[in-house]
């Protein structure tokens, strides 16, 4: 789409000069009669005329090409959606598991079904939101819950808030901030949290710089569940602008980088299933797949 794009705002750009030349013509010509520039002046209209035939077949082929992408990628696609069940089918079977997603922008249902149809049981899910901390009613609310200041600055209370929130996710407790959060809407909540759960699935990256709260949130929700054997996954979308996947490396897990693609999803399937490891597309990591046994 963008070479076809830029082949038209080149083809407008000729016109404009095509325009401004015809104008000269028509002024040189009224102004002088001389049979030289006139020719000349049919020769660059000549040529600017090859030159936009030359771009009209240019652009023709190049839609035919994108026709043609297009197919190849829905056919991808389908493959993809068919193959997918029987590569995971099974490798995951009743194993407990709890998502929580930091990057509430997008919806992450995928991941969910393809976890299901390895037999997993996903316990819990829970969305984080916590750009809704920029309000400064809820920021005091927040703060004053955990019993800091109403003045501080979400960071100075982001690590008590992420181990509370990761030790409800373990035990059911926390009861409370669990309730006050949700009617906040800060979090999102579905299924049940609490035992038995053997590993979480944290689904981080951010596109906000604003937002980048990896340092003070993520790694203090890591450490807990690591402390208590929890096995612990960190996860983003190939898309993400501001990746935390070497904040995740650095606290030794295994993370996946474009976990909203097909490949992504089942490079985490296979990290669980017995291949620990960094994957995905990005500079930081390792492969873009587990071995596939």
């Amino acid at each position: 789409m963008n070479l076809i794009f830029d082949i038209r705002h080149h083809i407008a750009s000729l016109v404009a000069i095509f325009l401004a030349l015809g104008i000269g013509i028509v002024i040189g010509t009224s102004m002088i009669g001389s049979e030289a520039i006139t020719k000349q002046q049919e020769k660059i209209i000549n040529s600017i005329e090859r030159e936009f035939t030359v771009l009209r077949e240019e652009n023709k082929k190049n839609a035919e090409a994108l026709i043609q992408a297009q197919e190849v990628m829905a056919n991808q696609k389908k493959f993809n959606e068919a193959v997918l069940p029987v590569l995971v089918r099974g490798k995951l079977q009743d194993r407990r598991i709890a998502i929580v997603d930091l990057n509430y922008r997008k919806e992450h249902d995928s991941l969910v079904s393809v976890l299901r149809s390895a037999g997993a049981d996903v316990r819990s899910i829970t969305v984080v939101n916590l750009m809704l901390l920029r309000d400064q009613q809820l920021n005091r609310q927040v703060a004053a819950f955990l019993g800091r200041s109403e003045e501080v600055a979400p960071d100075r209370y982001l690590p008590d808030f992420a181990r509370l929130l990761a030790a409800a996710v373990l035990s059911g407790g926390n009861e409370d901030f669990v309730r006050f959060l949700d009617e906040s809407e800060i979090i999102k909540v579905s299924g049940v949290y609490g035992p038995p759960l053997q590993e979480v699935i944290l689904i981080g990256g951010s596109n906000d710089k604003e937002q980048d709260y990896a340092k003070v949130f993520d790694l203090n929700m890591i450490e807990v569940w690591k402390d208590a054997g929890i096995n612990v996954y960190g996860v983003e979308d190939s898309n993400a602008l501001i990746s935390y996947m070497r904040y995740y490396q650095s606290a030794r897990i295994s993370t996946v980088d474009n976990i909203d693609t097909v490949f992504g999803q089942v490079a985490l399937v296979q990290a669980m299933s017995g291949y620990p490891g960094q994957y995905g597309i990005k500079e930081t990591a390792d492969a873009f797949l587990p071995p596939l046994e």
